[in-house]
């Protein structure tokens, strides 16, 4: 008993961390640029203000609270074709299953616990989704070919961009594009974690080994997906500092 207690509080403190590594990049891009924010695509920049208190209520527990601030967010992303199924919404879906399986295995097994996993399943499902197919649009794209991909869509009429910012704009979006060229790899493997999570807490125990080891083969300092096969498999656990969970070897 002792075992299972310290492998749920073990599971929710890897969540939460993970959740604040897959916003590292968004928030890194948002100070970055905080004092340039007329380069910040005006179509989005409320949603990037409401990561900063996506950030504070989290860390609080208030989770409700949180899920709140990322449908809010999600709205914005969806009122536009070329954010809709960017990687800013993966990030957005994952974290939502982060906090579902926050909440998920707070509780002892029963229905609520079953709703909780199945909301988790879908949204980090979709993370998946999404990331994977930006990743093949544009993982592996040049700064010209980004700029060649985006530049019509700030020259579209129909958005009212200021015409004098609208090379500000596309530099802010083709340095975004890039970060997360960087990130996103990492971003999949914490999404692959999320959902071997799900799947061990269904007991779904060959599915969840499989999902941990692709988010390995993404990611080879992915400690968490690490530690959940090391649970499985009844071996010890390796320890990492705050430090290290929150800024790891991005190679």
């Amino acid at each position: 008993m002792n075992r299972l207690l310290n492998m749920k509080k073990g599971t929710i403190t890897v969540i939460i961390s993970m959740t604040v590594i897959s916003l590292i990049g968004l928030s890194i891009a948002w100070i970055y640029y905080a004092n340039i924010n007329n380069a910040e695509d005006p179509r989005v920049i409320d949603a990037k203000l409401k990561y900063n208190s996506y950030n504070s209520i989290v860390q609080t527990g208030a989770y409700d609270q949180g899920l709140l601030i990322l449908d809010s967010i999600a709205d914005i992303y969806q009122k536009y074709d070329d954010y809709k199924n960017s990687y800013e919404m993966g990030v957005v879906l994952n974290n939502k299953a982060a906090i579902y399986l926050t909440l998920a295995l707070a509780m002892n097994d029963g229905i609520e616990k079953n709703a909780l996993l199945e909301s988790a399943d879908i949204n980090v499902k979709q993370s998946i989704t999404i990331y994977e197919n930006w990743l093949s649009d544009f993982g592996d794209l040049s700064d010209t070919e980004i700029r060649n991909k985006i530049e019509f869509i700030y020259n579209n009429s129909k958005y009212a961009f200021d015409k004098e910012q609208i090379n500000n704009y596309i530099d802010k979006r083709i340095s975004d594009i890039e970060l997360a060229q960087r990130e996103t790899v990492r971003r999949l493997s914490v999404s692959y974690t999320n959902l071997g999570i799900v799947l061990r807490n269904r007991n779904e125990i060959e599915q969840a080994l499989n999902n941990y080891k692709k988010a390995i083969e993404l990611w080879s300092k992915n400690l968490t997906a690490e530690n959940n096969i090391n649970l499985i498999l009844g071996r010890p656990l390796k320890e990492q500092s705050t430090l290290e969970r929150l800024f790891p070897d991005q190679k």
